[in-house]
């Protein structure tokens, strides 16, 4: 008795062929949408293979954010005010306290003229504090 009531209310409420094939393009449409949206990452990819005009670099480093591999970082002096953007690598020989990045090959060579480097998430603004000196600036010995 019951299962004669299930059948009469399903056969009822059945959707028609064109809402199906309207649901199943809503859906194929959403999903292209959102891996159009979040697919296309910062990051480099391939691994093992370094892009053209880009260098590998191992130095001492602040880590001062998650390690992962293929995660673009900014790299940043303070006292010398520089600041390089490059990507964090990943190798079998991880010396401890050593750092490896890809780096801009026309940038690279900031990074053997300093020391004490940091290394913090990609900041696209960032810029450093002016250093404004006043007429009433002493300089003491």
């Amino acid at each position: 008795m019951i299962s004669n009531k299930l059948g009469t209310i399903l056969k009822k409420n059945t959707k028609t062929k064109v809402w199906w094939v309207k649901l199943a393009v809503a859906l194929i449409l959403s999903n292209i949408f959102f891996f159009t949206l979040f697919g296309s990452d910062s990051e480099v990819k391939q691994e093992g293979v370094i892009p053209e005009g880009w260098v590998e670099v191992q130095l001492n480093a602040e880590l001062l954010t998650p390690f992962h591999s293929g995660k673009k970082v900014l790299i940043i002096h303070r006292l010398g005010r520089k600041k390089l953007e490059g990507v964090l690598q990943a190798s079998g020989t991880q010396e401890l306290g050593k750092i490896t990045l890809l780096v801009k090959e026309s940038e690279a060579h900031a990074l053997f003229q300093y020391e004490t480097w940091e290394v913090l998430p990609y900041l696209k603004q960032m810029n450093f504090a002016a250093n404004i000196k006043e007429e009433s600036h002493e300089i003491r010995y």
